[in-house]
Protein backbone atom coordinates (compact mmCIF):
# COMPACT_ATOMS: atom_id res chain seq x y z
CA UNK A 1 0.00 0.00 0.00
CA UNK A 2 1.61 3.38 -1.12
CA UNK A 3 1.90 5.83 1.92
CA UNK A 4 0.31 9.14 1.91
CA UNK A 5 2.63 11.81 1.05
CA UNK A 6 0.25 14.70 2.95
CA UNK A 7 -2.25 14.77 5.74
CA UNK A 8 -3.90 17.63 4.48
CA UNK A 9 -3.79 19.82 1.67
CA UNK A 10 -5.10 23.78 1.73
CA UNK A 11 -5.89 26.25 -1.46
CA UNK A 12 -6.49 29.81 -0.67
CA UNK A 13 -9.14 30.21 -2.33
CA UNK A 14 -10.78 33.88 -2.72
CA UNK A 15 -7.80 36.35 -3.94
CA UNK A 16 -5.82 33.77 -4.82
CA UNK A 17 -7.62 31.05 -7.35
CA UNK A 18 -10.57 33.39 -7.73
CA UNK A 19 -11.70 36.59 -7.44
CA UNK A 20 -14.36 38.06 -6.11
CA UNK A 21 -13.34 41.90 -5.52
CA UNK A 22 -15.91 42.96 -8.47
CA UNK A 23 -19.11 41.01 -6.61
CA UNK A 24 -18.20 41.67 -3.53
CA UNK A 25 -17.85 45.71 -4.36
CA UNK A 26 -21.43 45.37 -6.94
CA UNK A 27 -23.17 43.47 -3.90
CA UNK A 28 -22.44 46.11 -1.11
CA UNK A 29 -23.20 49.07 -3.45
CA UNK A 30 -26.70 47.14 -4.19
CA UNK A 31 -27.58 46.53 -0.34
CA UNK A 32 -27.09 50.17 0.11
CA UNK A 33 -29.56 51.26 -3.18
CA UNK A 34 -31.92 48.90 -1.52
CA UNK A 35 -32.07 50.65 1.65
CA UNK A 36 -31.77 54.31 -0.32
CA UNK A 37 -28.70 54.73 1.38
CA UNK A 38 -25.73 56.53 0.15
CA UNK A 39 -23.81 53.84 -2.22
CA UNK A 40 -19.99 53.90 -1.25
CA UNK A 41 -17.31 53.69 -4.17
CA UNK A 42 -15.58 50.91 -6.06
CA UNK A 43 -12.33 51.94 -3.64
CA UNK A 44 -14.28 52.37 -0.35
CA UNK A 45 -15.99 48.66 -0.81
CA UNK A 46 -13.23 47.27 -1.85
CA UNK A 47 -10.79 48.15 1.17
CA UNK A 48 -13.36 46.35 3.81
CA UNK A 49 -13.07 42.61 1.99
CA UNK A 50 -11.66 40.65 4.65
CA UNK A 51 -13.44 42.21 7.72
CA UNK A 52 -16.82 40.52 9.17
CA UNK A 53 -19.73 41.64 7.20
CA UNK A 54 -21.61 43.80 10.10
CA UNK A 55 -17.82 45.42 10.59
CA UNK A 56 -17.47 45.93 6.87
CA UNK A 57 -21.30 47.67 6.49
CA UNK A 58 -19.90 49.78 9.30
CA UNK A 59 -16.90 51.10 8.06
CA UNK A 60 -18.33 51.62 4.16
CA UNK A 61 -21.09 53.54 5.83
CA UNK A 62 -19.13 55.04 8.96
CA UNK A 63 -22.20 58.10 9.38
CA UNK A 64 -25.24 56.00 9.13
CA UNK A 65 -27.45 54.82 12.05
CA UNK A 66 -26.50 51.64 13.49
CA UNK A 67 -29.52 49.73 12.51
CA UNK A 68 -29.22 49.76 9.33
CA UNK A 69 -25.85 47.98 9.40
CA UNK A 70 -27.77 44.54 10.08
CA UNK A 71 -30.15 45.67 7.26
CA UNK A 72 -26.94 45.77 5.08
CA UNK A 73 -24.88 42.62 6.05
CA UNK A 74 -29.21 40.73 5.02
CA UNK A 75 -29.36 42.65 1.70
CA UNK A 76 -25.77 41.91 1.25
CA UNK A 77 -26.40 38.41 1.47
CA UNK A 78 -28.89 38.13 -0.61
CA UNK A 79 -27.19 39.98 -3.60
CA UNK A 80 -24.44 38.24 -3.27
CA UNK A 81 -25.85 34.39 -3.30
CA UNK A 82 -28.16 35.43 -6.23
CA UNK A 83 -24.75 36.20 -7.93
CA UNK A 84 -22.24 33.42 -7.02
CA UNK A 85 -22.88 32.09 -10.47
CA UNK A 86 -20.60 34.89 -11.83
CA UNK A 87 -17.87 34.29 -9.57
CA UNK A 88 -15.47 32.34 -11.84
CA UNK A 89 -11.80 31.09 -11.56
Amino acid sequence: MARKQFDLIVFDWDGTLMDSTSTIVKCIQAAARDLGLPVPRDEVASQVIGLGLQEAMQAVLPDVEAKHHARMVERYRHHYLSRDHELTL
